[in-house]
């Protein structure tokens, strides 16, 4: 899968929880500034590895130390999936 269909889903996704448009989100922005809490970040988490069927080996603590930026989402996504073609 496309960098760019994997970063407009997870935008897409990340919006959904978020209950904000879509547009208001780039790759760079930071889920602080959008308020993401790690609640949320754990649900976009599952949700993502549902969708991609893959699995960010991350506990709760790790993903929000290491998960700063929407970037850093789909990164990790793309390295994941990207091991498993």
């Amino acid at each position: 899968m496309a960098t760019e269909d994997i970063a407009a889903r997870t935008i897409e996704v990340v919006a959904s929880h978020l209950d904000r448009d879509s547009a208001s989100i780039t790759l760079d922005t930071a889920l602080d500034e959008l308020g993401v809490n790690s609640l949320q970040l754990t649900e976009i988490v599952m949700d993502l590895e549902d969708m991609f069927d893959v699995e960010i080996d991350q506990n709760a603590a790790e993903a929000w130390a290491s998960l700063k930026r929407v970037r850093d989402i789909v990164e990790a996504i793309e390295k994941l999936a990207g091991a498993k073609a």
